[in-house]
């Protein structure tokens, strides 16, 4: 792996970054620049006095100027400027100046225009006090030549107009290069802003690519055109198509079933989602290149965003596993429901003819007729599990009415061996008739499972008490026991399936955590509400709600 080092910053420099930003190539440019305009101009003006006046090369200040102008143009391009420090380039304009100076000595300031290049560069490329100094330069150099020269009036006047000409052109090249400077530092500084929002953007689409292209669902984005925007890896994978020709149909077939006819080209979920069309949860077949069958389920997504134009997102999900899990059911159910009908008819069958015996005492008859009912509701309960394993659909009965008295009692008669053999008191206060509208044997169903789990928790020597309130629009149940009771932190969870509540996973009692569930589902497809309230060491309530039967009267 490797390591990160510190490196310590360098110390500023020239080369690194000048002061008004430029890089050095650009820095050494503007100086070749500047002082080859300035050169030149005033080599085209020696071939004019040559050719017009020759006897200015006759006055030493004038050819000493001419001279020390095209000397500073050979240093400035020879010279590396890159690594001298800033307040050395200052040297040239203020040599241009007092060069200029001497062409211009004694002769009216004919030649006093050139002051304009140095003043420009300075005013441009240097701070307040460099610009104060060069117009101060200038001003000297103007007073000693009217000492000298003893100028007259209109000679003075005009100095004055030459040098508040210089210095009005050096003031507006100086704010005029302040304010560049700053936009470009603002340019530079939103430069750097619109980088940074780039480079944050592109590692946030980068972000999304890699968590789509790592999901176990096909995604597929299509403009409103239907042209292909976007395909995560599990599209391209399942489907066999080509990233760059994403419109060309892949190598793998749909179907509209299992080994049917494939589908029709304007059939296909990618084709329609092209068009636009809205669908969710439709259940297709793929022949992939592989050559395996799998199952998808494919939706459609609209996206609409107030800066993009309007988009549909096709999501395909691979269902093959969760078809082959519910076919592994159907199997299983099949498989139990068959395997335990077998000695449930073998009991229910020597119950029966047991039955027909005469002679039975009174007590073992009952012992048998209780040992039959309970066969045959099992077998009712194995027939509904089969059906709703393999998604038989059972038209809606009718409401019916059941009464709970008489539910409560046969179950009662049931489990009363069981709560003798824990020693355990069941009371009953129930009221004659209790009548309510629900299915009889799934009420009964939802009664075992509380009578069950109240006598399987309740320890020897405690008590169940079981009482029933009749009101003109429900009955009311309350099954209170006074077992080991359900913690505060478990009682919210008792519903879900599989939880065993903490105290009663510290029992010895064996349990699949499924009977509450069952129970709050009967009750509440039955028109009814279940309410649980329990206390660790003090016991359980059970309170169940349902529909009074009305009467005909009412």
């Amino acid at each position: 792996m490797a390591t990160l080092r510190s490196v310590p910053p360098a110390a500023p420099s020239v080369s690194a970054r000048n002061d008004d930003g430029t890089a050095p190539s650009s820095y050494v440019r503007s100086i070749w620049l500047l002082q080859l305009v300035l050169g030149a101009s005033v080599v085209i003006t020696v071939l004019m006095v040559q050719a017009l006046e020759p006897s200015l090369f006759l006055r030493w200040p004038f050819s000493s100027g001419v001279g020390v102008i095209i000397a500073l143009t050979a240093v400035a391009i020879v010279v590396p400027w890159h690594r001298l420090p800033r307040a050395a380039v200052a040297a040239i304009p203020f040599a241009d100046i007092v060069a200029i100076g001497l062409l211009s000595f004694g002769t009216d300031l004919r030649f006093g225009f050139f002051w304009v290049f140095p003043i420009f560069w300075v005013a441009t490329h240097f701070t307040l006090a460099f610009m104060i100094a060069a117009l101060g330069t200038i001003g000297l150099i103007i007073v000693v030549d009217a000492a000298v020269n003893a100028v007259g009036p209109v000679t003075a006047l005009r100095l004055i107009v030459v040098l508040l000409s210089l210095t009005f052109i050096a003031i507006t090249a100086f704010l005029s290069a302040r304010q560049t400077r700053a936009f470009k530092q603002l340019l530079r500084r939103q430069a750097s802003r619109l980088q940074g929002t780039l480079q944050r953007v592109s590692g946030q689409e980068r972000r999304v690519s890699q968590m789509l292209n790592g999901l176990d669902t096909g995604i597929a984005r299509l403009s409103a055109d239907g042209e292909v925007l976007a395909l995560n890896d599990t599209y391209v994978d399942l489907y066999g198509i080509e990233r760059d020709e994403p419109q060309r149909p892949g190598a793998a077939v749909e179907y509209a079933t299992l080994h049917g006819e494939p589908l029709p080209e304007a059939e296909r979920p990618f084709t329609r989602a092209s068009r636009g069309e809205q669908f969710d949860d439709e259940r297709t077949w793929l022949y992939d290149s592989h050559g395996e069958w799998r199952a998808l389920s494919v939706s459609t997504r609209r996206l609409v965003s107030s800066d993009e134009p309007e988009s549909t997102l096709l999501i395909v999900h691979d269902i093959t596993a969760l078809i082959e899990s519910e076919r592994a059911r159907e199997r299983l159910a099949a498989t139990v429901s068959h395997e335990l009908r077998n000695p449930l008819t073998a009991i229910i069958g020597h119950a029966d003819l047991a039955l027909d015996h005469p002679d039975l005492p009174p007590k073992l008859r009952d012992q048998l007729e209780v040992i039959a009912g309970a066969g045959e509701r099992m077998q009712k309960l194995i027939s509904e599990i089969l059906a709703g394993s393999r998604g038989v659909f059972r038209e809606q009965s009718a409401p019916s009415t059941a009464d709970l008295s008489r539910i409560i009692a046969s179950s009662l008669e049931s489990f009363r061996p069981a709560a003798i053999a824990r020693r355990v008191d069941v009371i009953d206060d129930l009221p004659p008739s209790a009548e309510v509208v629900g299915d009889a044997f799934r009420l009964r169903q939802a009664i075992d499972n509380i009578l069950s789990n109240a006598i399987k928790y309740t320890p020897a020597g405690g008590s169940i008490r079981i009482s029933g309130e009749v009101t003109p629009d429900d009955v009311i149940l309350r099954f209170i026991d006074t077992g080991i009771g359900i913690g505060p932190d478990d009682l919210t969870r008792v519903f879900d399936p599989y939880f065993r509540a903490r105290s009663v996973r510290e029992s010895s009692t064996p349990g699949t955590g499924l009977g509450m569930g069952i129970i709050r589902s009967i009750v509440e497809d039955e028109g009814g509400s279940l309410v649980l309230e329990s206390e660790i060491g003090t016991g359980t309530t059970v309170t169940v709600v349902l529909p009074a039967r009305q009467s005909a009267e009412s």
